[in-house]
């Protein structure tokens, strides 16, 4: 009788001893993960502190492991193996490579300063934002931004100390190529507005400020998250200020959402936004758990998997004529004298708003733009922390014609820069990019893509993006995977074409 064993290699002994270092450094991140999603959800103001020692010791320990004798000998050896091993091993060593050099260039001290400071600011954030009082954050923002400057310094950048902490979210991309994208999508924006005021037609989105109960609306909400295809055997949903995605591994993947009252649309359209992330983070290809490679290929191609599902799908006219009957079902008082297609006009009217989480589908890139630019003026250190406020509320009247009350409508709005998250808006202009380009090839491949959805037929998409993004999380980088799955570079063209396209259904 014949029998076959698996050849034993060095590539595969390797292969081996990287994948238990990763696990563990993993497990420490996911523990980190765990204490935080607690932290925004669950956990009691007092344990501020605390937990800011418990985070910033987890992470301090997973950068020693990462960067420590062991990892070290791995590198080279890794280095020598790489060119001569199993194409499906490249990935896994490719980026445990990349993750040490960036990781050896930042002390564990850095580290630990880095993650007390964040854990500590969210919370001066959060107290700053429901006083509606920018000074309250502007002590913790201010050491978060001198921490960041370290950290761009110990990292080197060639043209603007801003790419250093934009590579972190972005790989290979440069501020000077966000600026020219940036500045054509002001441009198209401006015209297509004056081509909506042109129009003089008046959109009634009364429907969606109703009284809608707090619990029905995530009861509904979550409906239409498991009809996605968000799997929640595998997630939960739970309530926080500031909607995220968080997951500890593709069986244990968390969803936040906040509720409104009176507005639907915030934690309708947040959990949607949310379950799009969590969708990528349930796909990952088995054979990557507990590996660096487990994650999304760049924060871009993370947010283009939220915004398909937000703007894409649930922004169509077609999925409106699926869900609307179950809003009806679930809120028949508030939707009475409402159709599918008024609802639809409702949800995407174009209009300049305060808030970056609700703005329509055209206006939301000069949101980004503007903190860009002050993202990219604070860490070049060419304005202050105090001139924040007077320098938002500027640019929201020049780019959007419209002014703040008040700081929590303003500049306090997002949690990001208490968390750290320099470099990381621009990922949201660059996720609805990729999403509009793997939208225009999705009509190609599914030609009845629009009646599923019209029918509530989401498998096939899921599927479709399960096949093409989800399963190789950081296997490719973004411009790699968005020219294997297009076979084009990336370009603003189909988000444009959308765009106006919805744009002349609705307002002609």
């Amino acid at each position: 009788m014949n029998t076959s064993a698996t050849k034993i290699t060095a590539s595969s002994i390797l292969l081996f001893e990287t994948k238990i270092l990763m696990a563990l450094i993993k497990d420490l991140r996911s523990a980190s993960a765990l204490m935080d999603w607690d932290r925004e959800t669950y956990m009691p103001l007092g344990g501020a502190e605390d937990r800011a020692d418990q985070l910033a010791t987890l992470d301090t320990l997973a950068h020693e492991y990462l960067t420590n004798e062991k990892a070290h000998e791995l590198v080279k050896r890794i280095e020598n193996e790489i060119l001569n091993c199993d194409p499906s091993e490249k990935p896994l060593f490719a980026v445990f490579l990349e993750d040490f050099e960036k990781a050896t260039k930042l002390s564990s001290d850095l580290v630990g300063r880095t993650s007390k400071a964040q854990a500590l600011a969210q919370i001066s954030w959060r107290k700053a934002r429901e006083e509606n009082n920018f000074k309250l954050f502007s002590e913790d923002l201010q050491k978060i931004i001198d921490l960041k400057i370290e950290a761009a310094e110990c990292y080197g950048y060639s043209e603007n100390r801003y790419d250093a902490l934009l590579d972190l979210f972005e790989p290979d991309v440069k501020a000077s190529e966000l600026r020219n994208v940036f500045n054509d999508l002001r441009k198209e924006t401006i015209g297509i507005l004056s081509q909506v005021k042109a129009s003089h037609k008046e959109i009634d989105e009364s429907c969606l400020f109703q009284p809608y109960e707090e619990s029905k609306q995530m009861e509904f909400a979550k409906f239409i998250a498991a009809q996605m295809g968000f799997d929640f055997n595998n997630g939960r949903l739970d309530l926080t200020t500031h909607p995220f995605c968080t997951s500890f591994s593709v069986r244990d993947v968390r969803l936040t959402t906040r509720i409104y009252p009176n507005d639907i649309r915030s934690c309708l359209m947040g959990v949607i936004h949310e379950a799009g992330h969590g969708l990528y983070e349930q796909g990952f290809a088995k054979k990557y758990a507990r590996t660096f490679v487990a994650d999304g290929a760049s924060f871009g191609i993370h947010e283009s998997q939220s915004l398909f599902w937000e703007k894409i799908i649930a922004g169509s006219e077609e999925f409106w004529h699926w869900a609307f009957p179950h809003l009806q079902k679930a809120f028949p008082e508030q939707t009475q004298q409402v159709t599918p297609r008024r609802f639809y006009e409702a949800l995407n009217k174009i209009q300049p708003s305060f808030i970056r989480t609700e703005a329509d589908e055209l206006t939301y890139n000069l949101h980004i733009i503007l903190r860009f630019e002050i993202e990219d003026d604070l860490i070049n250190q060419r304005i202050k922390v105090s001139d924040i406020p007077e320098i938002w509320n500027a640019k929201m009247k020049e780019s959007l014609g419209i002014v703040p009350a008040g700081d929590a409508e303003g500049c306090l709005q997002d949690v990001h820069w208490s968390f750290g998250g320099f470099g990381y808006f621009p990922s949201y202009t660059l996720g609805k990019l990729y999403s509009a380009m793997m939208w225009t090839q999705m009509q190609k491949e599914i030609p009845t893509v629009k009646s599923k959805i019209a029918n509530g037929e989401f498998e096939p998409i899921k599927l479709w993006l399960g096949e093409k993004v989800h399963q190789y999380g950081r296997a490719e980088k973004p411009i790699q995977l968005i020219k294997r799955i297009t076979d084009r570079d990336l370009d603003a063209n189909d988000f444009i074409n959308g765009v106006k396209a919805k744009v002349q259904n609705i307002y002609g």
